[in-house]
């Protein structure tokens, strides 16, 4: 996968790794979002689904960031896992996740009323581009 981006500058290299990564990354946290969310609603019906809908989210975030961490060490920046950038990691992916939250939870209100099924992909799409500046700078400090 590295041969695909080996020709480019390196901050051209990066902004593309973290593109595939990220696109993965928003497959991953989606399905399993998705998944838990199907689960959730068969299991308890329609009733608090903006309840099952937030659990169902910090679920999948939690589940897909760990692979993402080791991802985006590994291949968007060419670095080894260590404490600090997993410190740095942590930090922009817990910004992300409230920007993810909370666009999902406005999504969800009743006078947007965007499918919870929607609601999801939305709101991860928008928040992954936010994404890439915060830790393209903390990785630059690493």
């Amino acid at each position: 996968m590295k041969l695909l981006t080996s020709r480019l500058n390196e901050h051209a290299r990066s902004a593309v790794r973290f593109t595939i990564v990220g696109g993965i990354g928003t497959g991953v946290q989606y399905a399993l979002y998705y998944a838990f969310l199907m689960l959730f609603q068969h299991l308890y019906g329609e009733e608090d689904s903006a309840f099952w809908a937030n659990v169902a989210f910090v679920l999948g975030f939690g589940i897909e960031l760990i692979g993402n961490y080791f991802a985006t060490c590994y291949y968007t920046f060419e670095r080894k896992p260590s404490w600090k950038n997993a410190g740095g990691f942590a930090a922009g992916r817990l910004s992300n996740f409230a920007v993810q939250i909370g666009l999902l939870n406005l999504l969800i209100l009743p006078w947007i009323g965007m499918d919870e099924r929607w609601a999801g992909i939305v709101a991860i799409a928008v928040a992954g581009v936010v994404n890439y500046f915060v830790l393209k700078f903390l990785y630059k400090k690493v």
